[in-house]
């Protein structure tokens, strides 16, 4: 079965809405989509396809880790990094067939986990991340 991945349309009327419809807060409001680093953007939704010879993730989990990872460590936004990516880890994995049931606080702990690590630490982040998503992703028609 192919893999769907986020592009800059999906991430831009898909992530980011979702982002800001089931996340934002008044406190801390997302940046506006208009605002993003297109660089950094890019970078992340990348980072899933990437190759070294062989797929670097190979499965939807480590792909869904890296999206992730990657658009909490590059901060392509001013504001909102962590609730944006986490809306992409949940549309790239509904795109997909697949959904996170009942583990909101800890798709946020995971977030907050990744925000505050430390990038030489990255494979091992990247790695928990997996783990986490492959035990607890499940097929939408289960």
């Amino acid at each position: 079965m192919p893999i769907f991945y986020i592009d800059e349309r999906r991430m831009q009327e898909l992530c980011h809405d979702i982002a800001l419809k089931a996340f934002d807060k008044d406190e801390e409001p997302i940046s506006p989509y208009e605002n993003h680093s297109p660089g950094l953007l890019d970078a992340s939704l990348k980072a899933p396809m990437q190759t070294f010879g062989t797929e670097l993730y190979p499965t939807l989990s480590a792909k869904a880790a890296i999206l992730h990872y990657s658009l909490i460590k590059n901060h392509p936004f001013g504001n909102g990094n962590k609730r944006i990516a986490t809306a992409s880890l949940l549309v790239f994995l509904y795109v997909n067939g697949y959904w996170i049931y009942e583990k909101y606080s800890e798709l946020a702990d995971l977030a907050i986990n990744i925000a505050t690590s430390d990038m030489s630490d990255m494979d091992n982040v990247v790695n928990d991340s997996r783990e986490f998503i492959e035990q607890n992703m499940r097929k939408l028609s289960e």
